[in-house]
């Protein structure tokens, strides 16, 4: 068995000792790779893929966050590739779907963020290309996941706050697109999103609940296991953007989107009615705008506001600035150039247009 994990957190939270306890008494062999980092780089995964081949691994366990479950998926996608097969080249750039009976992996969770434990989506880093990519395939999937809410306990309040906005925009980019129509998606996307805000206020009040923290792993779970995005384009611009900043500037997934989201929305909230009305309907079902004698873009307006509001609250950071990157021409250029036409659904988003975002996060947004 192949044990995958970051730093010195899972020694901390009591993981390690839970986990290697219990495969003693299982297990006759067990190989750790240890050091995997936030936004998972290519390399680690190629040390990774070497230590299965030379091994004869046949299981991968992840004890950890979304970052340690990415990368020990794609060391299970890379060591079932042939030797005429490149894992970034052939797969990541390209999307193609990953080979069936691949080594099975499995996860002991500790964090709560990025909903990986339950689906095939994988992001991963190429630090020498500054490239960051996502990757779905099903193959990846887990075979099981672990979800104890004690190994959060002791998860430090910035890395809390990050979590909770990685999974509220994971909501957000399947149910910001169309269609529009009226659809059980959407009505649960809106009811994971009123949970995700209560418990992420529980978990600020009470960072040591078991109750909030338990709520906080099952919200990020049913954020992005797909659930939600039946019947809908999706978008994922956000994320699409965000990958650009933390594949030059090595921020946490969670700042970059909480800069960039809110710009996003500004940039598109009144590219098309039904974007408009959608605005106007969150604002109303997910953070309690009184509609009343207002249109549907002054509605709209309030909602996002709301959204800022408490995204400063809770010390996430808004501006470019505000997570240590430089806003001059050449770097804008450069950040748009990675992201690309990166596609969306109620406006699709050129180059330009990454850049006209990007642009806007020099500075808060306001109405």
């Amino acid at each position: 068995m192949l044990l995958v994990y970051g730093g010195g957190s899972i020694k901390r939270n009591g993981a390690y000792d839970d986990v290697t306890a219990a495969l003693r008494e299982a297990v006759n062999e067990v190989i750790e790779l240890s050091g995997v980092t936030p936004n998972p780089r290519l390399d680690k995964v190629f040390e990774g893929v070497n230590l299965v081949r030379e091994h004869g691994v046949n299981l991968i366990l992840a004890v950890g966050g979304g970052s340690v479950i990415d990368c020990a998926k794609f060391i299970s996608l890379g060591s079932g590739l042939g030797e005429d097969e490149d894992l970034w080249y052939d797969y990541v750039e390209t999307g193609k779907p990953a080979p069936e009976n691949l080594v099975p992996l499995g996860v002991v969770l500790t964090t709560a963020v990025t909903g990986s434990e339950m689906g095939g989506v994988a992001v991963l880093t190429n630090w020498a290309r500054n490239r960051k990519l996502g990757y779905t395939s099903f193959p990846l999937t887990p075979k099981f996941s672990v979800l104890d809410p004690t190994y959060l306990l002791t998860l430090p309040a910035e890395q809390t706050t990050y979590g909770f906005v990685d999974m509220f925009c994971h909501t957000c980019e399947q149910y910001f697109s169309l269609p529009s129509d009226d659809n059980l998606s959407d009505e649960m996307a809106e009811a994971i999103q009123r949970h995700i805000l209560r418990s992420w206020r529980a978990c600020r009040r009470h960072p040591r609940s078991y109750e909030a923290r338990s709520n906080a792993m099952w919200d990020s779970t049913f954020a992005l296991n797909r659930v939600i995005s039946r019947g809908k384009e999706e978008d994922w611009v956000t994320h699409g953007i965000e990958h650009a900043l933390s594949a030059y500037f090595d921020i946490s997934h969670g700042a970059g989107l909480a800069v960039v989201h809110p710009h996003w929305m500004k940039y598109v909230y009144t590219s098309r009615p039904e974007a408009t009305a959608r605005f106007a309907r969150w604002a109303v079902n997910v953070w309690g705008v009184d509609s009343t004698g207002k249109s549907e873009r002054e509605v709209a307006e309030e909602g996002i506001e709301h959204y800022v509001d408490f995204l400063r609250l809770v010390g996430a950071p808004l501006t470019l600035s505000e997570v240590g990157i430089p806003a001059d021409p050449a770097t804008l250029d450069k950040l748009a150039d990675h992201a690309g036409d990166v596609g969306g659904s109620y406006r699709r988003i050129t180059r330009d247009d990454a850049r006209a975002i990007l642009a806007l996060c020099v500075t808060p947004v306001v109405f």
